[in-house]
């Protein structure tokens, strides 16, 4: 990889930042400050947040299709980057600094939560959508892939574990302030860089409406297998992390500080892995790193039935995270070459719906896992206490949740995966467009 594109694929990643940070503390973070920080009303709040999550999802494929019918001289995606990059960090720093009475906090939290979606999501999938445009062998995708990973999981451990010390020493707004300045500099860092190439993105030819161009894209042979496949292996890692606390209470018996421990083994380590991961994925091809990558997360779930210790269960989570970077270095190239297939087949790009129909779809993860870990509880007749003591029913509950579900969401997964037989990407560039020669983007 030559510097310039070296430099192209470090931009890139840059937007990670702004993508994980502020979906992270959104996600870990924003009830337990409206609701136990501020005091809001609990029913007021959820009902907000279930408004939210059907504003979220319906917005993705919208968002995405309107990206795909843009046209302007700087390219179909950069504009829409450079223009809500900084509204979108104000509104997060909004979030976290309400200026409203008590009693309006739910219809400000409403509000301000529709816009930072709004403007989240028309920053995001644009990024998104370039990945496939810019970046075109599987070679330099896995690179790419390296970079934005690195960036990405680093920037998700500082979601999850910056805000309680920020808040705890500057207060709540501050911390607002501070991560909407690193995440909107990442987002202003990868339009400067991406700048030259991004104006040579394709620009549409036909402006297909909603409805054709969704339908289009779900007719899209691997695609559907594809968003199952997805779901089912991003479920899986949206239910380990919310039942690990759990677990680790109530049948490990550790402390918060072991608890911490637990989860920084897994983001290191697949911190580390990316790189490895990339020079594995070019040499065997993307589909069998692919299934893999679900592998490995089958085997570091599989031992939570039996796990007694923090070390056994640190053990299980370092083989979790191995999956998880090789998982999260090719869930974009898959789709990438879904996208480059469809090019192929109908002589057009709509990287816009796919994303956006993939987000629409990921959505309800977060629902499916909350009614998991709702019919668990319930069915085990778990009782919260300070002592973590649990009923040999409840540690079975907790030991279903963490292996078992998993354990059939991703024999799923490759169930599904097993039948997809989309083109791989060509593993290098011609040798003009290596050189940065006349076929260069």
């Amino acid at each position: 990889m030559t510097d310039s594109r070296r430099g192209l694929s470090i931009s890139y990643g840059l937007g990670s930042l702004g993508t994980n940070i502020f979906a992270q503390a959104f996600s870990a973070f924003i009830l337990f400050f409206y609701i136990d920080h501020l005091h809001a009303a609990l029913g007021a709040i959820t009902a907000a947040m279930a408004v939210q999550s059907v504003w979220h999802a319906v917005l993705n494929p919208v968002v995405g299709w309107l990206s795909d019918r843009t046209k302007s001289r700087f390219g179909r995606r950069l504009p829409y980057i450079a223009l809500f990059t900084l509204p979108l960090g104000f509104v997060f720093w909004l979030l976290w600094r309400p200026f409203v009475p008590r009693a309006d906090l739910a219809l400000y939290f409403l509000v301000v939560v529709a816009l930072f979606d709004l403007f989240y999501l028309v920053t995001v999938i644009n990024w998104t959508s370039l990945f496939p445009e810019i970046f075109e062998t599987l070679d330099e995708r896995a690179r790419v892939e390296s970079f934005r990973q690195g960036f990405g999981i680093a920037a998700l451990m500082v979601g999850v574990a910056a805000p309680p010390i920020l808040y705890g020493r500057f207060g709540w707004s501050t911390m607002g302030l501070i991560l909407a300045i690193i995440g909107t500099a990442g987002f202003i860092g990868l339009v400067f860089g991406l700048h030259p190439a991004a104006r040579r993105t394709v620009m549409p030819e036909r402006r297909l409406a909603l409805k054709p161009a969704i339908q289009r894209t779900l007719t899209q042979p691997g695609f559907l297998r594809y968003l199952g496949t997805n779901f089912l292996v991003q479920f899986v890692l949206v239910l380990i992390p919310a039942g690990l606390p759990f677990f680790a209470k109530y049948v490990l018996h550790v402390t918060h500080g072991r608890l911490t421990i637990m989860l920084a083994v897994t983001f290191v380590l697949a911190i580390l892995l990316v790189r490895p991961w990339a020079g594995f994925i070019v040499r065997v091809g993307s589909r069998r790193a692919f299934r893999l990558s679900m592998v490995f997360l089958t085997l570091g779930a599989l031992p939570f039935f039996v796990v007694r210790n923090f070390a056994e269960g640190v053990a299980a989570l370092a083989v979790i995270g191995v999956g998880l970077s090789g998982f999260l270095m090719l869930v974009d190239i898959i789709m990438a070459e879904i996208i480059d297939d469809d090019a192929r087949r109908v002589g057009e790009r709509r990287e816009g719906v796919y994303y956006g129909l993939n987000g629409f779809v990921l959505r309800f993860g977060t629902t499916l896992e909350s009614l998991v870990l709702y019919v668990i509880l319930t069915v085990t007749h778990y009782h919260a206490n300070a002592a973590g003591i649990a009923s040999p029913a409840v540690v079975m509950g907790f030991r279903i949740l963490m292996a078992g579900v998993p354990l059939a969401a991703l024999l799923g997964a490759m169930a599904l995966f097993h039948g997809y037989r989309v083109p791989e990407s060509r593993r290098t560039a011609p040798a003009a467009a290596a050189m940065g020669g006349p076929d260069a983007v």
